[in-house]
């Protein structure tokens, strides 16, 4: 009896071994991006990885984090490259996107997906980009996530840029409060007319 049940431990312990090594690793960053400001009210920031030879086959997601302190507009875009001659670095990306989430539950609040340009995967160069406009004060991350494909890894980089949202002058606010005013006037006129 004990030895039947060591046998089947073993077995489990073998079958998982051969179903793991089946599949590719998961290869995953999270790092903090330094956002650098442009002395206009305004911010960028460039992240990037590369992966070896070692890492051929891998699935990657990589996240750069930082934090807004106010409204923002942001752009941003991302390049892999593809060198042919042997051994040929390429990755294929497969998404590329600023998230909004909740530092505390992890949650995500909002998404802006980027598109993809230029390449369609294998044997190209990638290029995405993306716009979000309206960004509010919190928690974002960079989302890139892809393949290593070539024989000698490859690599990425990501530019973003972050320009202040602009703020209504106060006199765009006076001549929406003076025209919704207008509408009441003429409104309460209609009525009183109607009633005469």
């Amino acid at each position: 009896m004990k030895l039947k049940n060591i046998l089947i431990a073993s077995m489990i312990m073998g079958a998982s071994v051969m179903t793991s090594s089946a599949f590719a690793a998961n290869v995953g960053d999270t790092e903090a991006a330094v956002l650098v400001s442009n002395k206009a009210g305004g911010f960028q920031t460039v992240v990037g990885n590369t992966f070896d030879a070692d890492q051929v086959s891998n699935v990657f997601s990589d996240k750069f984090t930082f934090t807004l302190n106010g409204n923002y507009n942001a752009s941003g875009t991302l390049s892999s490259t593809f060198l042919s001659t042997n051994p040929i670095q390429d990755l294929v990306i497969n998404g590329f996107s600023l998230v909004k989430y909740d530092p505390v539950t992890q949650a995500v609040i909002s998404t802006y997906a980027g598109t993809n340009v230029l390449g369609s995967g294998v044997g190209t160069e990638d290029y995405w980009k993306f716009n979000a406009n309206g960004l509010t004060a919190g928690s974002y991350y960079l989302s890139v996530n892809g393949l290593v494909q070539g024989a000698g890894g490859g690599s990425y980089s990501s530019n973003v840029n972050l320009a202040m949202a602009p703020v209504p002058e106060a006199e765009t606010y006076a001549m929406m409060i003076a025209g919704l005013g207008l509408l009441g006037v003429v409104a309460r006129r209609r009525k009183a007319a109607k009633q005469a």
